[in-house]
């Protein structure tokens, strides 16, 4: 039987690769907003500004920089 659109059967390793793929293209397209807008505002691409929750914020330049690019990855994502 040829493949369907809508198989019904449990694949537990489909599952697992899907969400990786969808995690690996949030984070991917994080930094890529994160690098395209860091250099509007001067300021060098660092992981701290993934996964810290203390630059976030709107009371400094790079907290208004991160959370744009957290606002446009919503957006594309």
């Amino acid at each position: 039987m040829a493949a369907q659109f809508r198989s019904y059967v449990w694949d537990p390793a489909l599952i697992v690769a899907q969400m990786v793929l969808l995690q690996a293209g949030y984070y991917s397209s994080l930094g890529l907003w994160l690098a395209l807008l860091g250099t509007l505002g001067s300021t060098g691409p660092s992981l701290q500004q993934v996964f810290s929750d203390e630059i976030l914020g709107f009371s400094t330049p790079p907290g208004r920089l991160s959370m744009m690019a957290f606002i446009l990855n919503a957006l594309t994502w």
